[in-house]
């Protein structure tokens, strides 16, 4: 072979092996570069990517527990409201410590599973806590990222959103309220068929999860429920109509069973 094109070759390798280098080298450095952030369509798409993982941490946070969703929601916002105020230094020392812990946006999927696979179950990819923080980490990017960006930033947790997250939060601690409570009326049915079985009658329930109390009333039939975990009160009530449908419903209470309200379906 010509020893010049031997020379070529080698010369093409060897820029292929520093074009690939560099080429990881600037892929690993994606959120070190992002520290000094210009507006670009690449930072808009890693911001569209951040706000996609942002969803689905929140999804699975809110799905297994509403509650630990609302403080980190509260938690995040308030910090929003805080970084608004702060100086340049404070922003780009955020900004660098963030890009230090996470040096690559793929590090912020603490998700990390097939598309197809349904959020179900036991979460296979983590503990609560580190779903928590890296819910919290990419908010605090996303909104360091606004204000470095110059500018009015819009607001990674804008006020008209509060009305509408209320609603959702309190939709799905109604839907595993309601569950619970459902759960409860069917144990106590099940008791009192066991004691009519055996003879005798059952119009109280209680053991160390639950206790369903027969309450007062004209029309209706209703129960009191108690659920102790978690030290919650709800009314179960239904209504035989003359023509033999039966209506029914579940409501939130308190102890005393005088109160109630509606639940979302």
């Amino acid at each position: 072979m010509d020893f010049s094109v031997l020379i070529i070759a080698a010369g093409v390798f060897v820029a292929g092996i520093y074009l690939g280098r560099q080429s990881q080298k600037s892929a690993l450095g994606s959120m070190a570069s992002t520290a000094g952030r210009r507006a670009s369509a690449a930072n808009n798409a890693n911001d569209r990517y951040l706000e996609v993982l942002q969803r689905e941490l929140a999804n699975v946070i809110s799905r297994d527990n509403p509650d630990r969703m609302i403080a980190l929601y509260r938690k995040a916002k308030a910090q929003e409201r805080e970084l608004l105020k702060a100086d340049k230094a404070r922003i780009q020392a955020d900004l660098t410590a963030l890009t230090h812990k996470y040096p690559v946006y793929e590090d912020f999927d603490k998700i990390g599973t097939k598309h197809f696979v349904p959020y179900s179950g036991e979460p296979v990819w983590g503990e609560e806590g580190e779903l928590s923080d890296a819910y919290l980490d990419i908010s605090k990017f996303l909104i360091l990222a606004r204000i470095q960006d110059g500018g009015s930033p819009r607001p990674v947790f804008p006020d008209h959103d509060e009305k509408s997250f209320q609603r959702c939060m309190q939709e799905l601690k109604d839907r595993t309220f309601t569950a619970s409570l459902r759960s409860a009326v069917d144990i106590y049915y099940l008791a009192r068929r066991v004691a009519e079985q055996s003879g005798s009658q059952v119009h109280d329930y209680e053991d160390q999860q639950i206790g369903v109390f027969r309450l007062s009333s004209h029309a209706d039939v209703r129960y009191g429920i108690h659920l102790k975990q978690t030290n919650e009160y709800g009314i179960y009530s239904f209504f035989v109509h003359d023509d033999g449908r039966t209506s029914s419903r579940y409501t939130r209470s308190d102890q005393s069973f005088e109160n109630e309200k509606p639940l979302y379906r």
